[in-house]
């Protein structure tokens, strides 16, 4: 069956998206579930996968374009299959593809000298489109390349990341099979590669802090700042901090040692929270609410319900109550629209190495505690292992951002546009607090609701707060409720 390739809408406040690559090319098959390109909306970057087995007959979207939601990106139907119908419902002009020499049937012009089938192995070879051109342009054998994108899928960064890579002599044999042990099998993105080559560091000396303990770029230059460089420096006489000396009078010199310009996820991430900020009028209450009862609630469901639940998750369950009694912030925003929804879908932010990206766990109120801790567990390792769909994304009503696990005492956390509120979860700290004529030490954890005052007043925020700090206060009548 043919269908139509459209550009999907990520979550209720996206606008547009851009389509960063195509993983096939026009007249190359597509299996179903298999990704056929990735886009990116305002806040995250995701993957398109077909839904039927065929071929790519048209493209519409070209790589780099932006367009809206719903746009028709290509057409995909049986190599002999009629499209027109389909194509009359495109309002766009096919996009051309790229012009390439064709070859006579039995030429051997791309072939290689040797004769070795090399270039049938790089047409075998899983690739972007861009990641085929730039092999070309630098000459660099894709069969030779290890993928690190979808499905073992050759990109543009691992065929630059393998011509960066030094050619070995005869000479470098038994080193480089030596090296191969504590480098290549390192897990590592490409630009981590090319960073730990720049800054000369040793890949497998360093602990990964990405998806699956990968080794990200912040890692190894956290380890090269670890490393010593004062000898060096010294060699080549450059003055220690105890003897630089500025001239009185002279202006001060600023000397950059690294540009980085915003990619292409953190920069939709700046402009849309910055139009966010702009448009919404971001108010922010805060409230220190007592989490001994909390805490103590997290060990007694694991020993008597077997639920290994967290802090995060009975802060998820004490908020869907209060969402309950306060149904104007489980709502939206859009055209002068105060929209209340029925379903709590609860956006959790996580923390990945692009960005900020709030996967969503859908009908909060109807769950269970321990189907909130399975959903909440398995849409963040979904987000942190980069496995994460468009629906995990989409339909989201509030958010919550816990910054507390980073030992943040008080922040304000930016509206997730169209909703109308956002909890900032603090750490918990212990205080000393009066207990009769006595002093007793308790542990208190700090809330933030930002919220728009477009929508909701702040005495509606401060009974918002009210009811929450009731709830986690005694959270024993909701555990069993929800056990």
């Amino acid at each position: 069956m043919a269908y139509i390739i459209k550009m999907p809408k990520l979550g209720m406040g996206m606008n547009e998206g851009t389509l960063l690559e195509w993983f096939v090319d026009p007249g190359d098959e597509v299996v179903d579930g298999d990704p056929v390109a990735e886009i990116e909306s305002e806040k995250t970057v995701a993957e398109i996968t077909a839904s039927e087995d065929g071929v790519l007959r048209r493209v519409y979207v070209a790589e780099g374009e932006t367009v809206d939601p719903g746009v028709a990106l290509g057409i995909v139907a049986a190599p002999d299959a009629d499209i027109d119908s389909l194509a009359a419902e495109v309002d766009r002009d096919p996009v051309e593809a790229d012009a390439e020499p064709a070859a006579d049937e039995g030429s051997t012009a791309d072939a290689p000298d040797d004769g070795d089938g090399g270039a049938a192995d790089a047409e075998r070879v899983r690739a972007s489109p861009k990641a085929k051109r730039r092999a070309n342009e630098l000459g660099v054998e894709l069969a030779a390349v290890e993928g690190s994108g979808p499905g073992g899928a050759v990109t543009v960064d691992d065929v630059e990341g393998a011509d960066a890579e030094p050619a070995p002599t005869e000479s470098d044999e038994t080193a480089a099979e030596t090296a191969s042990a504590g480098t290549t099998d390192v897990r590592a993105t490409p630009k981590a590669r090319r960073r730990a080559r720049d800054l000369e560091v040793n890949l497998a000396a360093v602990e990964g802090s990405g998806p699956g303990g990968a080794v990200t770029v912040a890692d190894v230059e956290s380890a090269g700042a670890a490393s010593p460089a004062s000898d060096a420096a010294d060699e080549s006489g450059a003055a220690s901090p105890e003897t630089a000396v500025t001239t009185p009078g002279e202006a001060a010199t600023r000397t950059p040692v690294e540009e980085r310009e915003l990619g292409g996820m953190r920069r939709t991430i700046a402009d849309r929270l910055g139009q966010s900020y702009r448009e919404a009028v971001h108010v922010t209450v805060h409230r220190d609410i007592d989490m001994e009862a909390a805490l103590a609630a997290t060990e007694v469901v694991d020993d008597y319900l077997a639920v290994d639940a967290s802090v995060t998750d009975l802060v998820l369950v004490a908020l869907s109550a209060t969402l309950d009694e306060h149904p104007e912030f489980n709502a939206t925003f859009e055209d002068g629209v105060h929209r209340i929804h029925d379903e709590q879908n609860v956006g959790v932010a996580v923390d990945v190495e692009n960005g900020l990206i709030t996967p969503v766990l859908s009908d909060v109120g109807n769950r269970s505690l321990s189907a909130v801790v399975q959903g909440r567990r398995e849409v963040t390792d979904r987000a942190l292992s980069g496995e994460y769909t468009t629906a995990d994304l989409s339909g989201g009503t509030f958010t919550v951002s816990n910054l507390g696990v980073f030992g943040v005492d008080s922040f304000t956390p930016v509206i997730n546009p169209p909703e109308v509120a956002i909890l900032g979860v603090d750490s918990i700290d212990e205080r000393p607090v009066r207990d009769g004529d006595d002093v007793a030490f308790r542990r208190f954890g700090g809330f933030d609701l930002s919220f728009d005052h477009r929508v909701v007043d702040g005495a509606d925020a401060a009974r918002f707060l009210d009811t929450l700090a009731g709830h986690l206060t005694d959270p024993w009548p909701l555990l069993l409720d929800r056990a």
